[in-house]
């Protein structure tokens, strides 16, 4: 994870390309316990913080995505909270299922450790004390949105447009 982590952003996504499908899915999780306060995790093979999550194994739905990567990345057990954010990225070939969910009844929302060795560090945090979080479509969109109940249900980012504004 180290060396993947010391690629260039462009390498490490060329080196996932060549040996994935032409855009990977994947899912996560925006858990939001009782205070408000949002989990996010700092995974070894990125500079900052993002949501729990990951890529969707072969067959798996994405709800069960994102309660499984929860699960295996910080030990907290969720319950997913209305239909997902379908984030397409673009110049990234992926699509993301961001969920909204909450600690499952019976979970202690304080009682998460680091449960994979791809997870150094994880924390609860108000909106307004977010850590630097990481620069790709999915994390910002969802963690910048003050209230997701009224975020549009499907966000494209790094659109054919955009790239049609700069003559592209």
């Amino acid at each position: 994870m180290r060396v993947f982590r010391a690629l260039p952003e462009q390498a490490r996504q060329r080196a996932v390309r060549t040996v994935a499908p032409k855009y990977t899915c994947g899912s996560q999780a925006r858990v939001v316990r009782e205070d408000g306060r949002v989990l996010l995790v700092k995974a070894a093979y990125r500079w900052s913080w993002g949501m729990p999550g990951g890529l969707m194994d072969a067959g798996e739905s994405p709800e069960d995505a994102a309660v499984r990567e929860t699960r295996e990345e910080t030990g907290l057990d969720i319950e997913l909270v209305g239909e997902p954010v379908v984030v397409v990225e673009i110049a990234m070939q992926r699509v993301n299922f961001i969920y909204q969910a909450v600690p499952a009844p019976g979970a202690d929302p304080d009682d998460v450790t680091p449960q994979a060795s791809e997870i150094l560090e994880l924390g609860w945090f108000a909106h307004d004390e977010f850590p630097m979080t990481i620069p790709d479509g999915s994390g910002m969109v969802m963690l910048e949105i003050a209230n997701p109940d009224v975020a549009p249900r499907v966000i494209v980012t790094n659109s054919l447009r955009e790239d049609a504004d700069k003559g592209e």
